[in-house]
């Protein structure tokens, strides 16, 4: 097996689960490298398949599929394409191209298992794609829980639909169409999660989402009060490498890929929204953020990770390496005053702490990288001993983990 993906975590994921299921599995970091690769393989230890993310710079995973194609060589090499935005006519252009699967991302482990072994077998490709695109039991899944969504859409036929399969899912929805009014909308009700698309008229989902995290950070210096942060997801059919990245850096918490379906939304609203059983708290907005999120979620990182405990325990032994010297740096700018590194660091460690569940430590990290931004010093300096707390909690509650 051939990976290739310019993440490098994404990489030593596919890696360990390929070879846990006794594949060997190569790596290539883009699509010039993976060329070569299979060139100097083909006449000794030809790869039967490679996995190929789409969204990568320079060549992306549908020139680097057209390339060996084009090429009689390479012939004998299965493609499955793994890409984080779908859009209407992938399959039918990606099978064009010669790939033996399409799946959308994230795709549990098992689901990617049987794709890798219908498209070694030499399934019809569409068969494949059917197969991992199949929707899991979704009617009525999140009756028994109560969460107060905002969907922000500007296209009503969009809305529809979205609104469809939220009620099938058991919930509800209040909708407005561009991002100011849901900026306008968080100021007066709470709501648990916004689903927000990207691309509006006026004000568009991220600079939305920035105001929003803006106006809690506002809130929460006033005493008594503090705004309730809601999860934000981003609603996006755009393909340019490079768009999920803006949508976190923006302050979103996750990602969906339109078209939507019923099992990705699913998915995600499973992932974010509490569970029925979990301690309901009657008035977010009026209890402070850190006694809302979780210091530390194994259970929903291992999930995402397919149950994979070992490489999860590698991830969270980086993270515990990585992360004190990049505090220790953010200390140091921020004595120094230099806003544009503090802000870096800041960032560093909020996407460090997002990867291993540490959402306690995430929104600490993501307040100051903002202050940050806006060139408040004296703000971000303020927060670094809670940094410091949350960091220690973080690290407490991962040294439990056997």
């Amino acid at each position: 097996m051939l990976i290739v993906d310019d993440n490098a975590t994404n990489r030593e994921i596919l890696t360990d689960r390929l070879t846990s299921w006794g594949m060997r599995p190569a790596e290539a970091m883009d699509g010039p490298t993976a060329l070569q690769a299979l060139y100097m393989a083909r006449e000794t230890d030809p790869f039967r398949l490679a996995i190929i993310d789409m969204q990568m710079p320079g060549m992306d995973g549908a020139s680097l599929g057209l390339a060996i194609r084009a090429d009689k060589r390479l012939g004998g090499t299965h493609m499955v394409m793994l890409t984080s935005m779908g859009a209407q006519g992938d399959v039918q252009r990606f099978h064009k191209i010669g790939f033996s699967a399409y799946v959308n991302k994230p795709i549990r482990h098992e689901e990617l298992k049987d794709v890798l072994s219908l498209a070694l077998a030499g399934q019809p490709a569409e068969q494949i794609i059917v197969s991992c695109a199949a929707d899991r039991t979704t009617e009525n899944r999140f009756g028994g829980r109560k969460a107060h969504i905002l969907l922000v859409e500007d296209n009503a036929t969009n809305q529809q639909v979205a609104v469809g399969l939220l009620n099938n899912l058991g919930l509800t929805a209040d909708v407005v169409d561009d991002g100011a009014k849901a900026v306008s909308a968080i100021k007066t009700a709470s709501y648990d999660l916004i689903l927000m698309d990207v691309q509006m008229p006026v004000m568009g989902g991220c600079e939305a989402t920035k105001a929003i995290r803006n106006y809690e950070l506002k809130m929460r210096k006033l005493s008594g009060s503090p705004a309730a942060s809601p999860i934000i997801i981003a609603m996006t059919a755009g393909a340019m490498a490079g768009d999920k990245e803006k949508c976190l850096e923006s302050g979103m918490n996750d990602y969906i890929a339109k078209p939507v379906s019923a099992r990705s939304l699913a998915d995600i609203l499973d992932k974010w929204l509490p569970h029925k059983n979990d301690t309901q708290v009657e008035n977010v907005s009026a209890v402070p953020d850190e006694q809302v999120l979780p210091v530390f979620d194994w259970t929903e990182m291992v999930e995402r990770l397919g149950g994979d405990e070992k490489l999860a325990c590698k991830l969270v032994s980086g993270f515990l390496l990585d992360t004190p010297p990049i505090i220790d740096a953010l200390r140091h700018d921020l004595a120094a005053g230099d806003a544009t590194s503090s802000e870096r660091q800041a960032h560093s460690i909020k996407s460090a702490a997002a990867i291993v569940g540490g959402e306690c430590l995430r929104a600490v990290a993501f307040e100051m990288e903002q202050s940050a931004h806006e060139g408040e010093m004296s703000e971000a300096t303020a927060r670094m001993n809670e940094l410091d707390a949350e960091f220690a909690r973080l690290k407490q509650e991962m040294e439990k983990v056997p």
